[in-house]
């Protein structure tokens, strides 16, 4: 059964732009790797774009069942979203969330030029450098669990950035 995502959880997910992603080998070997979110359907789905065909695609091929998690150290508040993954590479919803993703990417490098030149600051690394993306995941998420400590909880409740 798919779970709705919340307002909130929308909200934490696209304001925090990635995510880090769990997916097992057949061989239960773990692996984690940081994702950037692209859309967040209210309905109980997450898509993200993977640039790599590395170790997620592999695993997710082989077993399905995702683990994804996004946190906010400012707001010490975050969500974990357990599902199944579908693999997407091709049509329509592929093509507009790649078009999307290609201006978001030409914003923020714009937005980190400007900031970096009146700071006088480059870290050296572009994301003009990423790669196209290979393949869209989209999550249908079955569980979420906060990840705000219980004994935190009550004094959370309601509160959003």
């Amino acid at each position: 059964m798919t779970v709705k995502i919340t307002e909130e959880m929308e909200r934490l997910l696209l304001k925090q732009n990635v995510v880090v992603v769990a997916t097992v080998s057949p061989g239960g070997v773990p692996n984690l790797s940081l994702k950037g979110v692209v859309r967040v359907e209210p309905e109980g789905y997450i898509y993200f774009l993977d640039l790599y065909q590395g170790k997620t695609r592999s695993n997710l091929i082989k077993n399905p069942t995702i683990a994804l998690t996004v946190f906010s150290v400012r707001e010490f508040k975050g969500y974990q979203f357990k599902g199944s993954a579908v693999l997407i590479d091709s049509g329509p919803l592929y093509d507009e969330i790649v078009a999307a993703w290609k201006t978001k990417k030409i914003n923020i490098i714009g937005s980190r030029i400007i900031k970096n030149v009146h700071k006088g600051f480059s870290h050296g690394r572009s994301e003009t450098a990423l790669p196209a993306p290979r393949y869209l995941v989209r999550v249908e998420v079955k569980k979420v669990y906060s990840l705000v400590p219980r004994s935190l909880r009550d004094s959370f409740e309601g509160k959003q950035s």
